[in-house]
């Protein structure tokens, strides 16, 4: 498959020259080629013709067009001048939406087409000239005045202007100047300031006439940091321009969709293609349309290239026209990707004379070349050479684009293999291993050139060309090394030696490689003191005072054997190195000598080598530090790995592995001079000690965690979680001086410790550091054996250890003596053991006396819990049935007990949490007979609330139905009850307990409860209905007489009183049916319907029957009114106003003399209709009452008199023979 059968390819060969596309043909051509994205389009929308536009009336501004070279700039500018030209044009428009857009400018200019690069004239002059010169062409009498008088640039413009309007009234003059940043670049400050000004004054003038100006750069020239010195005057001019820039985007949518254009086929068969490599390449998966659009061109390609700089012509679509031109009749690979990136675009730079004038580009192809040329002579593996020069080229065209040669840029493996997609055979499609070969190509290339001409920056990983790298420094380094004496490189190698152990240790001596060093004693986990010396053993006496040790690592070169010793304190490391390791030091150290002697960047070349020679030897020392060592230990040589026998990980550092081999060697020794030191549980350290101390003494104020029960169980004061100093042979020996002092007798600082060679203190029998001692004198006071007096004369006891960690650590340092504590009160703890109810006898015995102490603190933690809760409920509800349970006194009595009982137990945890702090228990016997009474009154608070929580339901329910409308009889029998009830709640007080004045209260409460059942029960019944009157009642409210009378309500005449007193007393009818006596075991009321004994409810008996008779009686007299009301001969003449329909259920009714059988609707608005002509009078009867009330007794007639005027005045000013008089309630 060859890449002719993937792309119609259709080449930009020529540069777009503006002003040819004068010509007609030229212009259709133009607009027929141009190719733009739909982003493209909506940008060109408000940048370009909406300024170009005319129709509107806006500030209407100057456009700049920005695109490098070979972007399709001045095709751009080109189509529009020519569609502004000539509307026909629009008929070769690609892009659709442009077209539409364009189509309010189409035909609606005349263009001045002008380029200004090369010229030296003044801008002014040049546009003035060519316009005179079209004007002219065009028949239009101007002529460009003496420039020397103008002053005022826009009255020069509306002149001509004025004279262009009357040769074309109706079009507008659009000037298209290409190249403007190449014309300005080479003006000076003051003759670009002009050239400016007339810029302004031409763009300021677009919003005023119908001139409208483009112009076309390169780059951005409002923010150019090269027009700097005109800033300001470029802000004004920016500000009268819009600005629209050519993108990459844009840029890669010409080439994709114009010179590189594919159909739906060609695509499917490029993607199918690069599938099959996309999992080497970071990216290309997920750009993987990008990839197919530009196939064969990489993406990056496009990127680059728009980043070089200094380069004038570099024509992107002419370049990738020309590159595709080579390959268009080639195969495509089918075992590598086959896409063309930037690095192709070398050699075309690289052969360019002219191009190589400029002095940057010059430095970095000679730099490049000479690069080359060491690759094709010196590369040793030839399979990765193609690659190493495809690298190459890449590099020196990305240092073309990093703006400046000093610039510490480049690209790292990944960027090189993703953005050329790079590629080599491999066993399968494996990205790492692609990465692997290509990072093995960047170290050979490194090595091939010996690190000139190319740089790998550690900091980000990158690779990039220096030009300034040519003196050939590993040359001179060589043979300085061959100069080197054996001094200079054993001095060297202590450097290196010093690097490997990562620390940063002041020499002890100065000018002597000697250092204080800290070794790990393995077998019992602490550190010793001692000295590294890097340097003859000779040197030892310099040293002061002596230590514990002293490691010799011995100088590489010269003979040496006659300055060793060998003591039992001492260990020798030969170094027995590779004869590369050597070589490479000679290098390091002739390195650094050439840095002594250099300056600037030669000196930092020299020390940049230094620095890499050093990492390797590290590196190899570190990597070696097994078998590139002898050990001497008491004239017995072996090699490092044997003196470890096994003990080695690879994990150790070169410190962690020499201090190992000299821990083996010397763990015996330092046996033999601290025969009696403890095995530590933690790894102790120089830098960890202080603070695994402080966690030790901070242990016995209750402070426990990991690393300090570490430190206790290090020297056996720990029995599980507890403090036992007695098993610690430690902590006994001290017990021992103790107990052998004599009254009043004390252990002083000096009796116990011994200064050492160093200023510290050890102490005598045990040679424990005076550090560590502290932490066995403090399980000493913590046991009741010992009581610690500092500095200041204040005293460290059992009761106040929670102290410790707020002193100072020096104060336990350097206490002034030990002492025995006071002896215990033994009577008054029995005593308080008895009322606590702990078996005094845990007191006799010292081995039984944590039993005692943890009973005590037990039933203490008990007792202040019981007098905190004891509290609250006598300050919370002390009541029962309405009244407080004791009186205001008594109250008081036991509130103060319980505060009382609180404050002294509540912190017998920390104040007795040991036996040795039974020792400070301070309360006599009296205060202990205080202290029962005390406890008494709480207790009896407890059985308080005991009587109250089983006697609360039943006072609860008594408190309920004191409430209640009872008889005499049954009130009386409560109130014996409730007599009955303060007695035997009043002698709790006098030791009944809570539980037994319980049952004898509910015991009696029962009674009354079990007789109110039965009142209750016998009550509801008589005001409830039962199941069966509820049926009955039911059946009565859904009955056909209640349903008629409902419905005749509505009639005026019929008065609804009777029948709202109806529906009233039947529903005051309760049903409840459900109540149980049990339900009232727990309820003084009916849970269903909460009757309350005395409320006014009639009972339930006979109502329904009352009720049956009321509805048929209502009934009845309301169909007599009816009858009567409609015989009336007035009424009845009215009938003939009624339907047939209602004459006929009206007359039904009056000849049968009862109503229908079911009243409707139909029959209720036929009576209405027939009343209507008849007005009712209605006299509400409160009213009526109130009016016969006033009046005085009188005889019949007056009565009757009186009578006939208060109905006249109801019915005063109305037809009386058309009203109806209604009483209504």
């Amino acid at each position: 498959m060859k890449y002719s059968e993937l792309i119609s390819f259709k080449p930009i060969e020529s540069t777009i020259q503006l002003l040819e596309t004068a010509d007609k043909k030229v212009a259709q051509d133009m607009v027929q080629t141009y190719v733009m994205s739909d982003t493209m389009a909506d940008s060109l929308k408000a940048t370009v013709i909406d300024q170009l536009q005319m129709q509107e009336v806006i500030d209407n501004k100057a456009v700049m067009i920005v695109g490098n070279y070979g972007t399709g700039k001045s095709h751009l500018m080109s189509v529009i001048a020519a569609i502004a030209t000539d509307a026909d044009n629009l008929n070769y428009v690609q892009n659709k939406k442009f077209g539409t857009d364009m189509e309010i400018v189409a035909g609606k200019f005349e263009v001045l087409r002008l380029k200004v690069d090369g010229l030296t004239m003044p801008l002014r002059e040049i546009i003035l000239a060519e316009i005179e010169d079209d004007f002219a062409n065009r028949g239009i009498n101007y002529q460009v005045p003496n420039l020397d008088n103008v002053r005022d640039n826009a009255r020069l413009i509306k002149e001509f202007m004025q004279a262009f309007q009357e040769k074309y009234p109706e079009k507008g003059y659009l000037i298209v100047i290409d190249e403007l940043l190449s014309y300005l670049t080479s003006r000076d400050e003051r003759q670009i300031v002009l050239d400016l000004a007339f810029l302004q004054s031409m763009a300021e003038m677009c919003s005023k006439s119908k001139i409208r100006l483009i112009c076309g750069v390169q780059e951005k020239v409002f923010d150019n940091p090269r027009f700097s010195f005109v800033s300001e005057t470029l802000k004004k001019v920016g500000d009268r321009f819009t600005q629209i820039i050519i993108t990459k985007e844009a840029t890669a949518y010409v080439v994709s969709e114009r010179i590189l254009k594919k159909t739906p086929e060609q695509k499917a068969m490029i993607r199918q293609h690069l599938e099959k490599f996309s999992g080497l390449y970071a990216g290309m998966s997920s750009k993987m349309d990008d990839f197919v659009d530009l196939f064969p061109i990489h993406p990056s390609y496009i990127d680059v290239f728009n980043k070089i700089y200094l380069i004038e012509n570099r024509h992107i679509l002419k370049n990738i026209s020309l590159t595709i031109k080579e390959i268009f009749d080639k195969e495509v690979p089918g075992d590598r990707p086959g896409i063309i990136s930037f690095d192709d675009y070398w050699p075309a730079i690289k052969s360019n004379g002219l191009l190589k004038s400029d002095v940057t580009i010059s430095r970095v192809v000679s730099a490049s070349g000479q690069l080359e040329e060491i690759i094709n002579r010196s590369f040793t593996k030839t399979a990765y050479k193609p690659m190493a020069l495809q690298i190459i080229y890449a590099l020196s065209v990305h240092r073309l684009t990093t703006n400046g040669l000093d610039v510490q840029f480049g690209l790292t493996a990944d960027n090189l293999k993703d953005d050329l997609c790079l590629y080599l055979p491999m066993p399968e499609q494996d990205a790492e291993f692609l990465l692997g070969a290509i990072n093995a190509t960047l170290k050979e290339i490194m090595k091939t050139v010996s690190g000139q001409f190319i740089i790998h920056n550690d900091a980000n990983n990158q690779y990039y060309i220096d030009v300034d790298k040519i003196v050939d420094y590993d040359e001179r380094i060589k043979q300085k090394a061959s100069m080197m004496a054996e001094g200079e490189l054993n001095r060297y190698f202590y450097t290196v030696v010093y690097g490997c152990l990562e620390w940063e240790a002041r020499q002890y001596v100065n000018g002597f490689n000697i250092y204080e060093y800290n070794l790990n004693w393995t077998s019992h986990n602490i550190f010793r003191e001692g000295y590294l010396f890097m340097g003859l053993p000779g040197e030892r006496s310099t040293a002061q005072p002596e230590r514990d040790f002293y490691i010799h690592i011995m100088p590489p070169f010269g003979d040496v054997s006659a300055d060793t010793h060998n003591l039992d304190d001492e260990v020798y490391f030969y170094f027995r190195g590779s004869d590369e390791f050597k070589e490479m030091l000679r290098l390091f150290a002739a390195a650094n000598a050439q840095a002594e002697i250099s300056e600037g960047k030669d000196k930092d070349a020299y020390l940049s080598k230094a620095q890499m020679f050093k990492k390797k030897l590290i590196k190899y020392l570190s990597e070696n530090k097994n078998t590139c060592f002898n050990v001497t230990y008491k004239c017995h040589m072996q090699q490092l790995i044997e003196v470890l026998k096994g003990k080695y990980n690879r994990d150790m550092t070169f410190k962690d592995t020499i201090d190992l081999a000299s821990s083996v060697c010397l763990d015996a020794y330092f046996g033999t001079i601290y025969p009696e030191f403890p095995v530590m549980k933690t790894k102790i350290t120089k830098k960890n000690q202080a603070e695994a101390v402080r966690v030790a003494f901070d242990y016995f104020a209750g402070r426990k965690n990991q690393l300090s029960t570490q430190m206790l169980e290090s020297f056996g004061i720990l029995d599980g979680d507890k403090i036992k100093p007695e098993g610690s042979k430690y902590a006994a020996y001290y017990i021992d001086m103790l107990n052998n002092l004599q009254p009043q007798g004390v252990l002083n600082y000096s009796d116990i410790f011994n200064p050492t060679n160093d200023d510290m203190f050890e102490d005598k029998h045990f040679r424990i550091n005076y550090l560590f001692a502290p932490i066995i004198f403090l399980s000493l006071v913590y046991a009741g054996y010992a009581v610690i007096t500092v500095r200041d004369g204040s005293t460290l006891t059992a009761s106040n250890l929670d102290k410790v960690p707020k002193m100072s650590v020096n104060d336990l340092y350097e206490f002034k003596y030990l002492s025995k504590p006071t002896q215990l009160s033994m009577a008054e703890l029995k005593k308080l053991f008895e009322v606590l109810d702990i078996n005094p006898v845990l007191l006799d015995n010292p081995n039984d006396r944590d039993k005692g102490v943890t009973e005590l603190l037990k039933k203490a933690l008990d007792m202040s819990n019981s007098a905190v809760l004891a509290n609250q409920k006598l300050n919370n509800g002390f009541e029962l049935w309405g009244e407080p349970l004791v009186n205001t006194q008594q109250l008081a009595r036991m509130q103060k007990a319980c505060t009382a009982v609180k404050e002294e137990f509540s912190n017998y945890s920390a104040r007795f949490n040991t036996p040795a702090k039974l020792n400070n228990f301070s309360l006599s016997a009296a205060d202990i007979d205080v202290l029962d009474e005390q406890i008494k009154l709480v207790r009896i608070v407890d059985e308080y609330n005991t009587f109250k929580t089983e006697c609360k339901d039943n006072a609860s329910y008594m408190g309920n139905i004191e409430l209640a409308d009872m008889e005499q009889n049954f009130r009386q029998k409560l109130e014996a009850a409730k007599t009955v009830f303060r007695e035997i709640r009043d002698s709790i007080l006098n030791g009944t307990s809570g539980e037994a004045a319980a049952q004898k209260v509910n015991a009696e409460l029962e009674k009354i409860k079990d007789e109110y059942i039965g009142i209750y029960f016998e009550e509801h019944k008589k005001k409830r209905l039962d199941i069966d009157d509820a049926k009955r009642r039911g059946k009565l409210q859904e009955s056909l007489a209640l349903a008629n009378l409902r419905k005749l309500r509505s009639i005026e005449i019929l008065s609804g009183a009777k029948l709202t007193a109806i529906e009233q007393d039947m529903a005051g009818l309760k049903v409840c049916y459900e109540l149980t006596p049990t339900e009232l075991k727990t309820s003084h009321i009916c849970p269903h319907c909460h009757y309350n004994i005395g409320d006014r409810v009639s009972n339930v008996a006979g109502r329904l029957d009352n009720l049956e008779t009321r509805i048929d009686d209502l009934l009845e007299e309301w169909t007599q009114t009816l009858l009567n009301t409609i015989s009336d001969p007035i009424v009845s003449s009215q009938k003939g106003y009624l339907s047939a329909e209602q004459q006929k259920a009206v007359n039904d009714f009056e000849s049968s003399g009862t109503l229908p059988k079911r009243v409707d609707d139909f029959f209720v608005k036929a009576i209405k209709a027939l009343l209507q002509g008849f007005e009712p009078v209605v006299i509400n009867t409160a009213d009526l009452t109130e009016k016969l009330e006033q009046l005085p007794p009188m005889d019949e007639a007056a009565f009757k008199q009186k009578l006939n005027e208060i109905v006249a005045a109801y019915t005063q000013g109305k037809d009386t023979s058309k009203i109806r008089i209604v009483v209504k309630r």
